[in-house]
C-alpha cells in the first residue's frame, strides 16, 4: 500500500508539473514587441513624419541612356564663349543645348602640348564634360574618361584638337559618347 501511495503521489506531481508547463505566461506589458497594429494599442502604424518618406534596404539606379553616340564640336553653329588665352582655365563649345567643356589645371603655355583626358584637371592633363550630348536622354552629364587633346597656342588664339574622346556617365561605363572636334578661340 506504501508503493502504491508513492506511485500515486509521483503521477499527481508529474500531471500538476505538465499542466502548469503548458499554461500560457503572460507578456511583461511594458515591453516592446513586435505585434499587430491592432493587438498593440499604441501608435497608428503609418510612418511617424508623413513628409520625409523612409527607405530600406537598397534602391537601385538605373541608367537612362541605353545606346552609344558621338559628336562632332566645332563648326557651323558652334559658339566659344570663354577662351584660355584670356585668362580663363576652360574652353567651352556651344551648339544650342549641347554644350562641351574643356578644363585645364593651369593655362597652356605657347606652342603646342598634349593633355590627356582625366576625371580633374592636372598637370598634363585636363577634363572634359559634355552636357546634353546628341541622341541621349536630355540633362544627362558625360564625363571624358579616355583620350588625348592637342592644344597649340598662340599669344592670339587657342585651338583645342581631340579625336575619340569617350566620355561616360559619373556612375555608369556604359554607353559611351565620342567626341571628336576642336575648341577654339582667337
Amino acid at each position: 500500500m506504501k508503493k502504491s501511495i508513492y506511485v500515486v503521489s509521483a503521477c499527481i506531481a508529474m500531471i500538476s508539473i505538465i499542466l502548469l508547463s503548458c499554461e500560457k505566461k503572460k507578456d511583461d506589458p511594458n515591453r516592446i514587441a513586435p505585434t499587430y497594429k491592432e493587438e498593440s494599442g499604441y501608435g497608428t502604424a503609418g510612418n511617424p513624419n508623413v513628409n520625409n518618406v523612409t527607405v530600406t534596404g537598397t534602391s537601385t539606379i538605373t541608367n537612362p541612356a541605353t545606346d552609344n553616340s558621338s559628336l562632332y564640336v566645332g563648326g557651323s553653329g558652334w559658339s566659344n564663349p570663354t577662351c584660355s588665352s584670356t585668362g580663363s582655365l576652360t574652353l567651352k563649345g556651344i551648339n544650342g543645348n549641347i554644350d562641351v567643356t574643356l578644363s585645364f589645371y593651369s593655362l597652356p603655355t605657347l606652342g603646342t602640348a598634349t593633355y590627356n583626358i582625366s576625371s580633374s584637371p592636372a598637370n598634363n592633363a585636363c577634363a572634359m564634360t559634355v552636357q546634353n550630348a546628341p541622341n541621349q536622354p536630355a540633362g544627362v552629364v558625360w564625363y571624358g574618361k579616355t583620350g588625348i587633346v592637342t592644344v597649340q597656342t598662340t599669344t592670339s588664339s587657342i585651338n583645342a584638337n581631340f579625336s575619340g574622346v569617350q566620355c561616360v556617365q559619373q556612375s555608369f561605363n556604359f554607353p559611351q559618347v565620342s567626341v571628336s572636334g576642336v575648341l577654339a578661340c582667337n
